[in-house]
């Protein structure tokens, strides 16, 4: 079955129109599906402004309906990712602000850690480092309609299951030295260094 959003039966008017490359103004014609376009006046790739990724946040079918995505793009999609799962967790935790806002540091921490050491799941730990404060965690992922691929990655981040890849492993050490930065942050003045598995998070421990 054809996503909707893509199958041009369901296209109006809207779905032709032009866009000025922000590069040098020559105007550009995107297809609504389009997820870039090259400028035959100066060359550069143009992103699609009106493109939706409300459904690519979570669907693993998402490069090949879109096409092949360049770096923004997936940085977009996890972003929309993360966005919506924090919206879930922050309706359950109406009433504990605090437990909130750990989750969130935790978060930000383990999205520095992602970043500096450029591997692991960054969609499956910043979901995983925001639902360890929530119930029934893998339940409100499913609510979310999120690919069992992604709910079996943050299970076993959750339960810190033995890793059975690099990828995985990657993650799982960042995940757990966010969570032991973020712990150490809620003991102010404890003296004792955890015992972190990354490069960055070392780092981290460091300047902060």
């Amino acid at each position: 079955m054809q996503c909707p959003g893509q199958d041009n039966r369901y296209w109006d008017g809207e779905a032709v129109f032009e866009a000025p490359c922000p590069h040098c103004g020559n105007e550009l014609e995107f297809f609504k599906d389009d997820s870039q376009r090259s400028c035959k006046k100066c060359g550069n790739r143009v992103l699609n402004p009106r493109i939706d990724f409300g459904c690519a946040a979570y669907c693993p079918h998402a490069e090949q309906c879109l096409g092949s995505m360049p770096p923004e793009l997936q940085i977009k999609q996890k972003n929309l990712f993360k966005d919506k799962v924090a919206i879930a967790v922050r309706k359950q935790l109406v009433g504990k602000e605090d437990i909130y806002k750990t989750a969130t540091i935790r978060t930000e921490i383990a999205e520095q850690l992602c970043r500096e050491e450029q591997r692991g799941d960054m969609a499956a730990v910043l979901a995983a480092t925001l639902l360890v404060s929530a119930d029934e965690p893998l339940a409100l992922l499913e609510t979310l309609n999120a690919d069992g691929s992604i709910i079996n990655a943050v299970s076993m981040l959750l339960n810190r299951k033995e890793p059975g890849s690099a990828t995985e492993q990657a993650s799982l050490d960042i995940y757990l030295d966010a969570c032991r930065l973020t712990a150490l942050a809620d003991r102010k003045g404890e003296k004792t260094a955890p015992d972190l598995k990354t490069a960055s998070a070392k780092k981290y421990l460091m300047e902060h």
